[in-house]
Parts: C-alpha cells; structure tokens; sequence
C-alpha cells in the first residue's frame, strides 16, 4: 500500500512561512557559504608574514574536505562552485566540485580580509607600534571584534563593502541556481553580518568546512542555517 502525503493546509492571510522562501519556489537561489578546509599552518615561533598569507590545505584538511564534498553530493544539486583566489579555497573547491563535474569559479574579490598588507613582507607590525597601544587594540578587537583595530590592513566598512558585492554579484550571476561559495570566515560573517544587521565583523567562528546556507530572491536574502558541522566527526572537526 502506498502511503499519501497528508493534504497542505492552506495559508493564513499573513503567513509566518511566506517571506522566507522555500526551494520550491520558482527563481531562489540556494548559496551554500563553506568555509575551506584546514590549512598547514607554520610551525615555527616567528610571525612571518609569507607563511600565514597563503598556506595550502594541510593532510587534515584534505580529509575534511573530502567528507563536506560527499555532504554536499548527497543533499542537492550543485551547478555552480566559487572561491578566492587563496590556495586552501582552490583546492577545497576543487574537491567540492569533482563529483558535480564542475570546475570552480574563482574570484579574487572573494579573498580573506587582508590583514597586515600595507606592510613590506618580513615586517612585524608589532614593532612599529607603542606596546601599550598595541594592547590596547588586541583588548578592543577582543571586546568587539572589529578589522579596524588590526593597523596597516584592510578596515571593516572597506571590507565588508568588497566582501558582500563580491558575494552579490556571484547570487546576480547565477540567478535561481545552486551555487557553493568556498570561502573564508571573515568573508562568510561579513555576508551574514551583512543580511542580519551585525556590526561586528566577526560574531562567529565558522568550523573548517562548514555548511552555511543563505536563500536568495529578488531582494530578499533568508539565513537557513549557520555553521553545520554534523559531517565533520570528532577526529576531523577543527576551528
């Protein structure tokens, strides 16, 4: 015996469920924000600038890469993948986007916030400015989490003006499609921040390949999930 779906009760003439889109819709787009995978971080005590900008993906991060790949195969279609420009979104995407038989978008507006890039690389920025300024700062970036409060880089307003029209014009692109952003956790809370009026530029630390979802259509941008992580177990889950 085949089992019938109950019948759907009609709408009230303000219904709670009509603004935030459903995928059955005709023309929402489903953005699917991941953050990369884990990167191999340096290993020596020293800041060194060329180290931390663009690190590839470390053995871990292959391994969590691979598990959000096979998430995402499974849930939904996919017909577009983006990232930056930065190795560890590349190759994140890339393994992403095998199983679709795609090859990733990449866009260098799509980069992480630039800390520090005002800088000649090799220079430590804490020797430029008076120690107690600099604690100064590091105790207000704690409190409020503000790129403004990190000298010689990219402030939060020119940060997230590049971050959200980067984003934007990725949902214009591909209108009513699925699209998977590889990025990076300072881009994807810039773009939630964004949506949900949040003035820090970090509310949230995203997990390494975690699934953010964001509904879009015309204007209107619906924030579906945050941060899911339940395809990451414990050996493979890292912030």
């Amino acid at each position: 015996m085949t089992l019938k779906p109950p019948p759907k009760s009609p709408e009230p003439p303000f219904s709670v469920r009509r603004p935030f889109l459903f995928l059955e819709e005709e023309g929402v787009t489903r953005l699917t924000l991941v953050r990369h995978a884990q990167q191999d971080y340096p290993s020596g005590t020293d800041y060194d600038p060329k180290q931390w900008d663009d690190p590839p993906l470390s053995g871990l991060g292959t391994t969590q890469a691979m598990a959000v790949s096979a998430t995402l195969a499974e849930d939904f279609e996919v017909d577009v993948v983006a990232c930056s420009t930065m190795n560890r979104a590349i190759e994140t995407a890339r393994i992403i986007a095998a199983p679709h038989g795609l090859e990733p978008i990449v866009r260098p507006e799509l980069v992480e916030v630039q800390t520090f890039n005002q800088l000649e690389h090799g220079v430590d920025p804490r020797t430029l400015i008076d120690p107690e300024d600099w604690a100064a700062r590091e105790a207000r970036f704690e409190r409020f989490v503000k790129w403004d409060e990190m000298p010689f880089g990219e402030g939060s307003a020119e940060f997230r003006q590049r971050a959200v029209g980067a984003i934007e014009q990725l949902v214009a692109d591909f209108e009513g499609q699925s699209i998977v952003l590889v990025s990076h956790g300072g881009v994807i809370n810039a773009y939630l921040g964004w949506i949900l009026g949040i003035e820090e530029d970090m509310f949230f630390l995203p997990s390494h390949c975690s699934i953010t979802t964001v509904w879009a259509k015309g204007e209107v941008r619906r924030v579906h999930s945050v941060n899911e992580r339940q395809h990451l177990h414990v050996g493979i889950h890292t912030n």
